[in-house]
């Protein structure tokens, strides 16, 4: 239950009277309060109830495994056992060896209290372990694997084996610095900040879970467990989300110790806990008898003493005393003392809102600039100022002296306008932030479509040059919100030009700061976003721009950092972002050159970190597509079925979704180029395998839209495959099925463009050619007629058509110009033959040999057989044998089939 303040002030000194009484006398004193005062007497059973844990020095039971020594040597899953390096209140931790022969290497396994895990939870608990994995950052130790004992009542955690002790014995051994130390703290508040990004809460943070290695790097540990064992509510990805006893007293917030709502201001102050013992050499909170329940009434009551004060009472975050100890006190004195006690506020309001918010204060001291938690004042940002400029203020003195009266007015005005636009950012993140997230689940984010107007009216009004770092951020983080609302509406227009405001935000910090690192990587992201907005509204050209500014930021980031994990993953990602575009521009060539870099390295970096391997075999799918768009099938083969073998290896492969997903859609791909192939049979065989894994996928997981698509895309293949095969009814029964999951898919509030663009023209395509009465072929006219009036639609709105998506609208339109032709429209079946042709005559000059195919089958109906048998004889020369390529090939006749084999 939660206690508050004035709730607290009874409790106490009752707290305080029962727990010297023996117990009989306890109840009597603990039933007469309960006939006076029922609610309180309530909250003060509650506390006694946790009396004799708390009385024997523990938060929680004893850890989930006693510690026989014969679990040394035991395997689980592909690991061994090989000795115990930990144990506490939340489990055992064992130190074990992958010994499968995939690859070598240690980890660490925590095994999991046994009451912590909720009964019949072992595939929550593997599902969130496979999403925290993905939880990714330099000092985070990563979250390799979860699973579940044979016996499906212990739960464990595989996890990066660190080597390395706890920061603050780390900063005590080699006397650091207080800039060290604070620079030490940078690194772990952007852990904690990227995690708080991901909607992630700690809830336990402390020195034993914060290790630096022998090379200075700062590792967190036990990231997320919180969340692990806590999902119960219905919004599992909520920051306030209620947390169990999961904690160390010692470091939590007042809220935890009084059963409150736990936030990202839970883990602040866990930080500023940890920064003042760092610095300050002491618990903030520290009391005399050390007893439990002292400190846990110290933690809710007690105000910390200053940290300049802690400082000169313990020795200061050295060994040495005296002069040194007044040397530290002082230098902490002022800004560093405001920031820690700001994330000490007894109140979670009152503290940093997030890790991101107390990272940045320190940034700001580091770099002598004004910290956001000191109350502003025209002499505090001179000081600063001078700290900063020293040998230019001390040149330009006599000038500032004649200057003064004026200058004090112009400081004046400044405050004032900066306040203003201070309270001004601050609403519009809130109404386009928070309130969003309350709108969004009721489906009424067009609400906020004015504040979003008047927020971009008042960010183009202002001069990035003026804005300070701090007003840039906010003007950043407002505009990328902006656009992610405008995308979440299908705005993909305006999304774009929002996220290009963005970009031209950040860009503005990196030529503020372009060396840094963080900089960069913000800079990256945003050309990210304004290259995904301008790609997903079909805007390709625009898309290439951007994601080639997005691989520029990536690469500069590996010359900052070489050694930096995360940013050669991004370099891999953003090779092949570019990639993907060429592929869609029609420009496979290029585009398979640069998939081939993105796959060795990324082939580089599962070496060393073998999670990386998901990521891996995606590389390689795209690998596999740029080679079926040059019409190399064999190789696209090869490649997939290399996917699917890299998929497997990942770790739990069996159980993670995701990973199935890869597999399944390998399968879906290898169909397609067996029948590119002309070997029908075991396309037909594929297909029908893939269909029934991903059927699999959707019971798990029904309304996930990619897989539902992939299922259209699979039961399409099958069917066009069996029509070939000359299985009419079989055919039909697999389109009947893909029709009524598109049905429902285009049902939602933004079809996706493969469902338009893609999936909607091949059904109309197999409609008519499964047609078995005029009433049908009536149907699949329409039904082409609408996709093409859907395809003008998506060009008029400037939306380029994807290569790939372009096959199928040529192939529409032939198919439809058919059908104009057998019902007597002879001009209209000509303008849709013509522009078929039009629209694949650039691939077909590239040689592409399914386009040269449709092209000769257009120009074939145009009544140039010429044109098309020089298109049929350089197919021929492929290893190009679809179904359309056989038709085309027995529509001219004898002579062409002498080269290849035709297919009646």
């Amino acid at each position: 239950m939660s206690v508050g303040k004035e709730t607290w002030s009874k409790l106490s000194p009752l707290l305080d009277e029962l727990l010297d009484l023996p117990d009989d006398e306890r109840d009597a004193r603990l039933a007469a309060l309960r006939a006076q005062d029922p609610p309180l007497a309530d909250a003060v059973a509650a506390m006694l109830q946790h009396l004799p844990a708390i009385e024997r020095g523990e938060f929680m039971p004893t850890s989930a495994l006693p510690k026989p020594g014969g679990l040394a040597g035991q395997a689980i899953g592909p690991y061994t056992l090989v000795r115990e390096i930990g144990h506490g209140g939340m489990g055992t931790v064992w130190l074990a060896r992958r010994t499968d022969g995939r690859y070598e290497g240690e980890v660490a396994i925590k095994f999991l209290r046994s009451g912590l895990f909720g009964q019949g939870d072992a595939a929550r608990f593997e599902r969130e372990g496979s999403i925290l994995a993905r939880l990714s950052h330099p000092h985070i130790a990563r979250l390799l694997d979860a699973g579940v004992m044979a016996d499906g009542a212990q739960p464990y955690l595989v996890l990066e084996y660190i080597d390395g002790e706890p920061i603050d014995a780390y900063c005590r051994r080699l006397e650091l610095p207080v800039a060290a130390r604070l620079r030490l703290m940078l690194d772990v508040l952007a852990a904690v900040a990227q995690a708080h990004n991901r909607l992630v809460l700690h809830r336990d943070l402390k020195p034993t879970n914060i290790l630096v290695t022998q090379a200075g790097d700062v590792k967190l540990l036990d990231f997320g467990i919180a969340k692990l064992l806590d999902d119960a509510g219905a919004d599992q990805t909520a920051l306030t989300a209620r947390v169990g006893n999961a904690f160390t007293p010692e470091f939590a917030a007042p809220e935890q110790l009084q059963g409150g709502d736990v936030t990202t201001a839970t883990d602040v102050y866990a930080l500023g806990v940890l920064m003042y013992i760092l610095l300050g050499g002491d618990h903030p909170t520290a009391t005399p008898t050390g007893a439990p329940l002292d400190r846990m009434r110290s933690v809710i009551e007690t105000v910390p003493r200053r940290l300049s004060e802690a400082v000169l009472r313990r020795g200061g975050p050295t060994t040495r005393w005296s002069s040194e100890s007044r040397k530290v006190s002082s230098e902490v004195k002022g800004d560093i003392e405001t920031i820690v006690a700001k994330a000490l506020k007894k109140s979670p309001p009152e503290r940093y809102a997030n890790a991101a918010e107390l990272a940045d204060d320190v940034r700001r001291y580091l770099a002598n600039e004004p910290i956001a938690a000191r109350p502003d004042s025209t002499l505090y940002r001179a000081t600063k100022f001078v700290q900063r400029h020293r040998a230019g203020v001390a040149m330009a003195a006599a000038a500032v002296m004649a200057l003064g009266v004026g200058v004090g007015v112009a400081l004046w005005q400044a405050r004032e306008a900066q306040a203003q636009r201070v309270q001004a950012e601050g609403l519009i993140e809130y109404m386009i932030g928070d309130l969003r997230k309350k709108l969004q689940p009721v489906g009424r984010l067009d609400v906020l479509d004015g504040v979003g107007t008047r927020a971009l009216d008042y960010y183009a009004a202002q001069d990035l040059g003026s804005l300070d770092a701090d007003s840039l951020g906010r003007r950043a983080r407002a505009l990328h919100l902006i656009g992610d609302l405008a995308a979440r509406q299908g705005k993909m227009k305006e999304a774009q030009k929002d996220f290009a405001q963005a970009a031209a935000t950040t860009s503005e910090l990196l030529a503020r700061h372009p060396e840094d690192g963080q900089r960069i990587f913000d800079q990256s992201q945003s050309e990210y976003y304004v290259g995904y907005a301008a790609w997903q509204g079909g805007r390709l050209h625009d898309a290439e721009e951007s994601f080639r500014r997005y691989d520029d930021m990536a690469q500069r980031m590996v010359k900052v950092q070489p050694d930096n994990h995360d940013w050669l993953l991004e370099r891999v990602f953003a090779g092949q972002n570019v990639a993907i575009v060429l592929l869609d521009l029609g420009r496979a060539d290029e585009a398979l050159a640069l998939s081939t870099q993105a796959r060795a390295q990324i082939a580089e970096l599962v070496k060393t970190h073998p999670e990386d391997i998901v990521s891996n075999a995606n590389t390689i799918g795209w690998s596999a597509r740029a080679q079926a768009s040059l019409g190399h099938y064999s190789e696209a083969i090869a490649d997939e079925n290399a996917k699917i073998a890299a998929a497997e290896r990942a770790p739990d492969a069996d159980k993670n979704q995701d990973v199935q997903y890869l597999i399944a859609n390998g399968h879906v791909e290898i169909a397609v180029y067996l029948r590119c192939l002309g070997r029908l049979d075991e396309a037909a065989q594929m297909g029908r395998a893939a269909i029934a894994e991903l059927n699999r996928l959707a019971v798990l997981d029904p309304k996930n839209t990619d897989n539902l698509s992939e299922i259209v895309g699979g039961r399409l293949t099958l069917a066009s495959t069996l029509a070939d095969l000359g299985d009419v009814a079989g055919a039909r029964t697999e389109l009947a099925s893909a029709q009524a999951t598109l049905a429902g898919l285009m049902t939602r509030p933004i079809p996706k463009r493969v469902w338009r663009l893609g999936h909607g023209g091949r059904v109309a395509i197999l409609q008519a050619r499964l047609a078995a009465s005029p009433a049908d072929a009536a149907a699949a006219q329409a039904a082409l007629a609408a996709y093409m009036a859907n395809v003008t639609s998506y060009e008029q709105q400037g939306s380029e058509i994807p290569a790939e998506n372009m096959l199928t609208v040529a192939d529409a339109q032939i198919t439809l110009g058919d059908l104009l032709q057998r019902t007597g429209q002879p001009q209209a079946a000509e303008a849709a033959w013509r522009d078929a042709a039009a629209r694949l005559r650039p691939q077909a000059e590239h040689l592409l040999p399914a386009a040269m195919t449709l092209v000769g089958q257009a120009d074939l109906r145009l009544g140039s057989p010429q044109d098309a048998r020089a298109w049929a004889d350089r197919v021929v020369r492929t290893t190009y044998r679809h179904p359309a390529f056989a038709d085309l090939q027995q529509r001219l006749g004898p002579t062409q089939q002498a080269g290849g084999a035709a297919r009646p």
